[in-house]
């Protein structure tokens, strides 16, 4: 099973504000990870699945939350990133795609076979940090680049990595 991790980070390695949400608005991007995540497993946070809310039209929201109250809609609740890998598994899933937040990258990282990168080419203002990867244990294997334009007003680059082998 591919465990994949989607992200967008800032320059300065900024995913979001503290307040929830995503410091900048770009179409091309949200085009993307909708893209990428149809009919896919997503696993969340309980905080990103409630600011998502609404958005799970094609995919299987998997939260993570202690809270055996909580409920998930069209989904799962999960207690680790090992449950949520072992429901994966169970049902036969060929992908799931870890969606955020910083504590839930962070987690999953030793899980993650790919990680599905927006490089946002701007400083921005940010409270919520991408968690440090090392790096140097990935290798990038595709890199499209795209410039600002009217709709999205920050440069940008789709990465994807996969493990050195």
């Amino acid at each position: 099973m591919t465990i994949s991790l989607i992200a967008a980070v800032s320059e300065n390695g900024v995913i979001g504000t503290g307040n929830g949400g995503i410091p900048w608005d770009m179409p091309r991007d949200k085009a993307h990870f909708r893209n990428y995540t149809v009919g896919k497993w997503m696993l969340l946070g309980r905080k990103t699945f409630l600011e998502m809310e609404g958005w799970f039209s094609d995919q299987t929201p998997v939260v993570l939350s202690r809270s055996d109250q909580f409920e998930v809609p069209g989904g799962y609740r999960v207690e680790t990133i090992e449950a949520a890998v072992a429901l994966a598994q169970d049902h036969h899933v060929p992908e799931m795609v870890v969606s955020g937040g910083a504590t839930i990258y962070e987690l999953s990282l030793p899980f993650v076979n790919k990680i599905v990168l927006t490089r946002i080419h701007a400083k921005v203002d940010g409270e919520i940090f991408f968690p440090d990867v090392p790096w140097e244990q990935w290798q990038l294997v595709e890199s499209i680049q795209y410039p600002n334009d009217d709709e999205n007003p920050y440069n940008m680059s789709m990465e994807v990595f996969v493990p050195n082998r």
